[in-house]
């Protein structure tokens, strides 16, 4: 099956040899994270290489915070370990 895509000028290609081109950087949007100073981050985001998409859409560092735990079990392990580092 032959990789079909636009060259740089526009123009329709197409190849047999070769895969679908990968998407510029300047293409791969940015983070948008809210910063410190409350303006969005503009760093590109962590891209997978071998999908050729972005991970999460955030960058290395915004990468989400953690959602915690969500069962009782766990709500109760976070509990103690509070409790432990409280007492030291």
């Amino acid at each position: 099956m032959p990789a079909v895509y636009l060259d740089q000028n526009g123009n329709l290609r197409f190849s047999w040899s070769c895969k679908n081109p990968k998407m510029p950087r300047k293409n791969r949007g940015m983070c948008g994270a809210k910063t410190r100073k409350g303006m969005p981050c503009k760093a590109p985001p962590v891209w997978d290489k071998k999908l050729d998409k972005a991970r999460n859409d955030r960058c290395k560092l915004h990468g989400g915070l953690s959602t915690g735990p969500k069962t009782e079990a766990g709500k109760e392990r976070i509990r103690m370990s509070n409790k432990r580092r409280k007492s030291l």
